[in-house]
């Protein structure tokens, strides 16, 4: 199970069902959170974090989680602890005989901290825990305008697996991970500008150089240079998203923070 794998499903479901950005948002937030905990069958996600993260409510939190679950791309299982939210798998069924850690909630340091998680325990009537399956979302803060942008979709130049990849792998990176939605797109449409495979190719640069953007001062020289290697001196409009004469379909959802 990897990334590639899972957003291949992803678009595979897609074709036939109906899934609303806000639940392609979350599927594709935990797709990065099951990376971050190294691939476990099983891991938590704490609701408020993903509502946060992702600008949704509550309500709609759990009508994007139930989609995903009855399109048969995800599990998931809510907890009595507030600490850890629900738990989720890509891979597994799970029940309600799983239980949360009896770790202290002094070592709940960070959403990673947790220690893995032990099933067919069940969990104690005594202990005190919340009712709350889930703990409510914090009152929103006033946003600027450049938070209130954030909360429109991406529009991506291109849909093929290759670039929606490479695009996530770069989102993963420490520079890239805590972008807001309207720097993000404007990376996207530069890269929009090119030719699907140097647009790749300016991503895998991106990753491999730490940079914060993808396109510079010198990069169309590069364009250039690239057409040429490619195409030889017959490129006759080659090049961008005119090459074929028609525009790359888009396909919109909001990115994971």
């Amino acid at each position: 199970m990897n990334s590639y794998q899972l957003v291949s499903k992803l678009r595979k479901v897609r074709d036939d069902t109906y899934l609303t950005t806000a639940a392609q948002a979350l599927y594709h937030e935990l797709v990065a959170i099951c990376n971050e905990m190294k691939w476990k069958d099983v891991f938590f996600a704490r609701s408020s974090v993903l509502c946060s993260n992702l600008d949704m409510s509550d309500n709609t939190l759990r009508k994007s989680r139930s989609s995903l679950a009855a399109s048969g791309l995800i599990y998931f299982e809510t907890s009595k602890d507030k600490r850890i939210g629900c738990y989720y798998s890509f891979v597994k069924k799970l029940s309600n005989d799983i239980a949360s850690s009896s770790e202290s909630s002094a070592n709940f340091e960070d959403e990673t901290g947790i220690p893995p998680i032990i099933d067919n325990i069940n969990i104690k009537q005594g202990e005190t825990h919340a009712r709350a399956c889930e703990s409510t979302p914090p009152p929103k803060p006033k946003r600027s305008r450049k938070k209130e942008g954030d909360s429109k979709p991406l529009v991506y130049p291109f849909n093929s697996i290759a670039f929606m990849s490479a695009w996530e792998a770069l989102r993963q990176t420490p520079k890239w991970k805590k972008k807001l939605n309207y720097a993000l797109q404007l990376s996207l449409n530069k890269l929009g500008h090119f030719e699907e495979e140097f647009a790749i190719r300016q991503i895998e640069r991106a990753i491999e150089s730490d940079w914060t953007g993808v396109v510079f001062t010198g990069t169309e020289r590069d364009y250039q240079d690239w057409l040429k290697q490619k195409y030889g001196n017959n490129q006759n409009n080659k090049g961008g998203n005119s090459s074929n004469g028609t525009k790359p379909a888009g396909i919109k959802s909001i990115s994971f923070g």
